[in-house]
């Protein structure tokens, strides 16, 4: 029993740093239609920009704010560049267009930092609290109160601004939303620059534990949007409810199983989820499925 709650403990505070990044894939969904796949190279980025600033003698919570800012600046410059001329273009188009930015973002990290595995130092200790049987770090405490609280602010912040309401009706008819005065092209701006602050904010809670590697950007991809789409594709409260269902399936299976098998446990259980409701647990948009 101790293992037990001792894995679920674990994986409730991965679980909410996943759902940031699934946060990051509804948020830009929902305004743009878009899928963002580069949301987990976006998070490495991140970690490594952290990682430099800290070599530099900067010290580790500046170093990592200012490497979440260098995120959100670079999502907005891809966003600029390379999204923004194939909006009027299918769907299926700008979605392949992220993989590809993912895939140049990850070269890039190679050509710069090299492929060696480097040590990333986390914004709290690492050193366990013992209650009762179980052991808590104060670095898990974070990675919970910090998911939350940003869950909480987004929130707030798609449903009590003007600019909130707006992005909501932006992807259902961007061209009545221009009818009220608002610059839609400026909308799917602040998304992306907000999906890659959250992802930046993701890379920095939960890579110090997992290694600073280039290519584990794409395994934080695949579990970002397996959580949006178990929480449902365009739901905000749905996505750090998926990422948390993704952290907890994730190490349950990682101790009573395997590893190697723990990602095809969150397939099997998000095809279950979808068979009996296509939308996902809180969504409320059949077609984010579909066009999936």
């Amino acid at each position: 029993m101790t293992l037990l709650l001792q894995t679920l403990v674990s994986g409730l505070a991965a679980g909410v740093v996943y759902g940031l990044i699934a946060l990051g894939f509804s948020l830009v969904y929902r305004t743009s239609r878009v899928i963002n796949f580069a949301q987990g190279d976006l998070a490495v980025l991140a970690a490594y920009l952290a990682y430099t600033l800290r070599q530099l003698g900067w010290p580790v919570i500046v170093a990592c704010v200012v490497g979440v800012l260098g995120t959100g600046v670079v999502a907005g410059i891809l966003e600029r560049l390379a999204l923004r001329p194939l909006y009027r273009r299918p769907g299926a188009v700008a979605i392949l267009c992220t993989v590809g930015l993912a895939i140049v973002l990850e070269a890039c990290i190679r050509l710069i930092w090299g492929s060696l595995p480097l040590s990333l130092p986390s914004i709290a200790s690492t050193s366990p609290w013992h209650l009762g049987g179980l052991a808590i770090t104060p670095l898990q405490v974070s990675m919970f109160v910090v998911g939350l609280a940003i869950a909480v602010m987004v929130t707030l912040l798609i449903g009590r601004t003007r600019s909130g309401r707006a992005m909501r009706g932006c992807a259902q008819d961007p061209e009545v939303v221009v009818l009220f005065g608002v610059n839609v092209d400026a909308l799917y701006f602040s998304s992306f620059v907000i999906g890659g602050l959250l992802a930046g904010v993701a890379g920095i809670l939960i890579i110090p534990t997992l290694g600073l590697t280039p290519d584990i950007g794409l395994n934080l991809s695949v579990l970002g949007f397996s959580a949006a789409v178990l929480g449902g594709l365009g739901s905000i409260w749905g996505a750090l409810a998926g990422g948390v269902l993704v952290g907890v399936i994730t190490n349950v299976a990682a101790v009573y199983v395997s590893s190697s098998y723990a990602s095809g446990f969150v397939y099997l259980i998000m095809a279950v989820i979808l068979l009996v409701r296509v939308r996902g647990l809180f969504g409320d948009e059949i077609e984010a499925v579909r066009e999936v």
